[in-house]
């Protein structure tokens, strides 16, 4: 009986140990936060699933990373969070888009999740006009917002779905899916320029 319970204690650790290290893989952290929330209603009593592949390329950004990767890499920079609704919506087309143009990698600053205020000022110096202005004209960050950097500079950049698109809670239709991906697109063949 105790060399059951000592086996049984051992797989539960080493299951944890497994699950413990496979969620520090970017990627798949990335996939388990986007998609645990199919599970969960929103605020408004409502779901919305997507799918997130394993090999979706993203890497996480941490407070003290995020300015040295935008003033000098190249690449995609996506800023959102897992419960965003639009944020749900444009993951998998943005994911898509990349690897189709041959991008391995997009990072991924988490707003929700990450304390932004240390770094605030000079990331809203950074970004400059690119960000929206409240009702008092004061500058934010909405999401989703996807940067197009190359060489730390801003070629493009890209806030929310599409204009004819209104309502998260219903998928994009295929012509939506489609502009927002020569969107995406658009600025991907200006970055590699």
């Amino acid at each position: 009986m105790k060399k059951k319970i000592i086996l049984i204690v051992i797989i539960v650790l080493l299951l944890g140990i497994v699950g413990f290290v496979l969620y520090q893989v970017d990627p798949i952290r990335f996939k388990i936060s986007y998609e645990y929330i199919n599970l969960i209603e929103d605020r408004n009593g409502k779901k919305i699933k997507i799918k997130v592949p394993y090999d979706n390329g993203i890497q996480y950004l941490n407070e003290k990373e995020i300015l040295t990767y935008l003033k000098k890499e190249t690449g995609i920079f996506y800023f959102g969070y897992n419960t965003c609704p639009w944020c749900r919506n444009i993951v998998p087309i943005l994911i898509h888009t990349a690897k189709t143009n041959h991008i391995d990698t997009i990072y991924y600053i988490d707003t929700y999740n990450l304390n932004l205020t240390s770094i605030k000022q000079e990331l809203f110096d950074f970004l400059g006009d690119n960000l929206r202005e409240d009702e008092t004209g004061k500058k934010r960050l909405a999401v989703p917002d996807v940067y197009f950097i190359k060489e730390g500079k801003i070629i493009g950049h890209h806030i929310g779905s599409v204009e004819s698109y209104h309502n998260p809670y219903q998928e994009m239709n295929d012509s939506q899916k489609q502009e927002l991906i020569s969107i995406y697109e658009q600025w991907i063949k200006e970055m590699k320029k």
